[in-house]
């Protein structure tokens, strides 16, 4: 009995001693040192091998006297930081189109979260995903970009947060005035750059390879990749690209010169002020800029008042070509050959403008027709004919396709054609899976539906479909490739050629798996047509 009770005892203690070293590695494992200090990271999920860091600082809080200025470097801090808890989420309007933005908002909003499962001595892909929302809302902390699936499966998964409509994108002649590079805006963007040095500096404590860098993201944050490609302050921070569902076209400029200044940002940023009651704050003096930064945040917001939507109310605030962050219109950079030429994986979703309809009130055929002459004018007719209507219940079928190419299709593959001129590493997809939920709301495969695919952020049992789990198998899957190796065509999977103008191909991720080309092609040539007019009068007229 004795001899067994030592057994027993024998065991307990080799347990416990056990326990006790699995607890000591697992605090060696999410204790990092990076720049600022030492953090404290937590399991992502029992049993999944993942840490996940979140709200770690990548720059100092954008707040007061560094309100609409360049982030700046990270303060140290003493002790070991807690990164348990995202950080706070930017400023933003309450709205109900993107969900699961928890927590506080505020100015001092400029935090990253990092997912991985890699030792330190490993060099895995990383991945940092860029959110969208219009850049005017929206959040690195949505559960929907969690990092489990990509960490769990081999890379390292970094989500961020950026300075968003006032905060992010307001240009000021004071502003400009006071910048020692005589710009302003663009704030969000130079957030960005500063969060992938951050990853460049950092992320090998975290088992991440600081030379294999794919940024990515979808609707706003597709744009926003589009203008890092085509940003010399961006060079040699990232080393592929993938871009969702928007492309960096038609961007307006700092300020124009002339009489009607009326599309420049700058000029947006004056109109702003006076809404927010500073009538006299059209100059550019230091006590100008002073008075702008003493407005209060939600004050500020009001006035400004971020458009969300495509159509929907409120000010259009985002980029802007200022000669400094973005030299030029990213298209013309992709076109010659300049800008940072990586690996490119660019797409779209067959039914993106179902999302927009409710900002659009047309409903009859006659109101359909005179919006296409009032928007398309001597293309109208061109307009009509490829998108009739005979009967008002066409009407939104109509204007959910044409806003679907206008805006998504045509502008993806003009993106794609100018990228390729330069890069034989370019690559083009196409998403049309209809889960069955979006079905019965009518929506389709529409805007940033495809996201669910690319993260499997579900657990095992809530897939709708066999298919649904496969399709997400093959995109996230692809898109892992890419970060591996800047090419998504799996061995042994479908096949996948580069895109080049004169083969227009791409990948259908759908009911069908497969090479498809041409897609759209009449109706994108026919939009070509209209951009390159519309390009033309926008230069004469500056």
């Amino acid at each position: 009995m004795k001899r067994g009770s030592e057994r027993i005892g024998a065991i307990i203690v080799l347990a416990a001693g056990a326990l006790v070293s699995s607890a000591a590695a697992q605090t060696a494992d999410t204790l990092i040192a990076v720049e600022g200090g030492t953090i404290r990271g937590t399991t992502a999920q029992a049993g999944s091998g993942v840490r996940v860091f979140r709200g770690i600082p990548y720059a100092r809080p954008p707040v007061g006297a560094l309100r609409w200025k360049p982030p700046q470097p990270v303060e140290a801090w003493s002790g070991t930081r807690d990164c348990a808890q995202f950080g706070p989420s930017c400023i933003q309007p309450d709205q109900k189109v993107i969900r699961g933005i928890t927590g506080p908002k505020s100015e001092d909003c400029l935090y990253l979260n990092v997912w991985t499962a890699a030792p330190k001595e490993e060099a895995r892909p990383v991945m940092v995903w860029i959110h969208g929302g219009g850049f005017a809302i929206g959040s690195g902390a949505q559960a929907l970009y969690g990092g489990l699936s990509f960490a769990r499966d081999g890379a390292v998964e970094v989500t961020i947060n950026y300075r968003l409509g006032p905060f992010g994108f307001m240009a000021h002649p004071a502003l400009s005035a006071e910048s020692p590079d005589h710009v302003s805006g663009n704030y969000g963007l130079l957030d960005m750059i500063q969060a992938l040095r951050w990853v460049h500096d950092n992320i090998a404590a975290f088992g991440g390879d600081p030379a294999n860098v794919t940024i990515f993201g979808e609707s706003a944050g597709s744009v926003a990749v589009g203008c890092l490609i085509a940003s010399p302050l961006a060079r040699g921070l990232f080393h592929r690209a993938i871009m969702e569902s928007g492309v960096a076209a038609s961007l307006p400029p700092l300020h124009r010169q002339g009489a009607d200044d009326s599309l420049a940002t700058e000029a947006t940023g004056v109109a702003i002020a006076r809404q927010a009651g500073l009538d006299d704050s059209a100059g550019a003096t230091e006590e100008v800029a002073a008075r702008l930064r003493a407005i209060p945040a939600e004050a500020l917001l009001q006035a400004a008042s971020p458009r969300v939507g495509l159509f929907g109310s409120g000010r259009k605030m985002g980029p802007a070509i200022d000669g400094y962050v973005l030299p030029r219109e990213p298209l013309e950079i992709y076109a010659s050959g300049e800008g940072n030429i990586v690996p490119v994986l660019i797409g779209t979703n067959a039914d993106e403008g179902t999302l927009f309809l409710p900002e659009i009130p047309i409903r009859k055929t006659t109101g359909y027709v005179l919006a296409a002459r009032r928007l398309f004018g001597e293309y109208a007719d061109e307009v009509l004919r490829m998108f009739p209507v005979r009967t008002d219940s066409e009407v939104r079928p109509a204007i959910a396709r044409l806003v679907t190419i206008s805006s998504f299709i045509a502008p993806a593959r003009r993106a794609a054609r100018a990228m390729s001129t330069h890069n034989p590493n370019v690559w083009m997809y196409h998403f049309t899976r209809v889960a069955p939920p979006l079905s019965a709301r009518g929506l389709g495969a529409t805007h940033g539906a495809e996201i669910f695919y690319v993260f499997k952020p579900y657990p095992d049992a809530a897939l709708l479909s066999g298919q649904d789990e496969t399709v997400s198998d093959a995109m996230h899957a692809a898109w892992l490739q890419f970060a591996r190796t800047g090419n998504p065509a799996i061995d042994g999977g479908a096949r996948w050629p580069a895109y080049t103008s004169a083969k227009d191909a791409y990948m259908e991720f759908g009911d069908r798996i497969g090479e498809g080309s041409g897609l759209d092609s009449r109706e994108c040539d026919l939009f070509d047509k209209i951009a390159s007019s519309w390009r033309q009068m926008r230069h004469f007229s500056r």
